[in-house]
């Protein structure tokens, strides 16, 4: 008899159990794609600075530098002057600040140390039409190599600075 009840109390129970577990109104969907995970890239050993490029969005996405023959500020700010290569353009990574008159490195760059915590770096380009993305590319990518330096960017019309890196806008 027992026997009985317990068969009577699991039927019970799954009678009653299982309309209470199957309606919580989720349905059951197929996998839905949603692009690939993000990448962050991160300095690491071998590094000699970062390039600051742009996302489709108008934030500033590092990119670490390791092919330039010396940690330089004027070397990367050429190479940002050169604009994305192909595998960061296929990434989606754009530049704000114009490209020089000059097609030959160093572009009519030059970087002067002015104090022990400002640098100067001349650009061949209008600085008062810059847009404030261009000048955070601009004076982020200078102080990469070292971020205790402000930098004032100078053009041929005026000046402007001194500014720091603030990646946070």
């Amino acid at each position: 008899m027992s026997r009985m009840r317990t068969a009577a109390a699991a039927t019970a129970t799954l009678l009653l159990g299982g309309p209470l577990l199957a309606g919580c109104g989720i349905k059951p969907t197929g996998v839905i794609e949603s692009g690939a995970a993000a990448k962050v890239l991160v300095p690491g050993p071998g590094t000699k600075g970062t390039v600051y490029y742009v996302t489709s969005d108008g934030r500033l996405a590092p990119v670490p530098e390791t092919d330039q023959p010396e940690e330089s500020a004027l070397f990367l700010l050429a190479r940002l002057l050169m604009g994305p290569l192909d595998p960061e353009k296929a990434a989606g990574l754009e530049t704000r600040v114009p490209a020089p008159a000059d097609k030959k490195p160093p572009f009519g760059l030059s970087v002067n140390i002015v104090s022990g915590e400002t640098m100067e770096v001349r650009v061949p380009f209008a600085v008062a039409g810059l847009s404030e993305t261009a000048r955070r590319q601009l004076v982020c990518t200078a102080a990469s190599p070292n971020p205790n330096y402000a930098v004032v960017l100078r053009g041929p019309d005026t000046s402007a600075g001194p500014a720091r890196c603030d990646l946070d806008r």
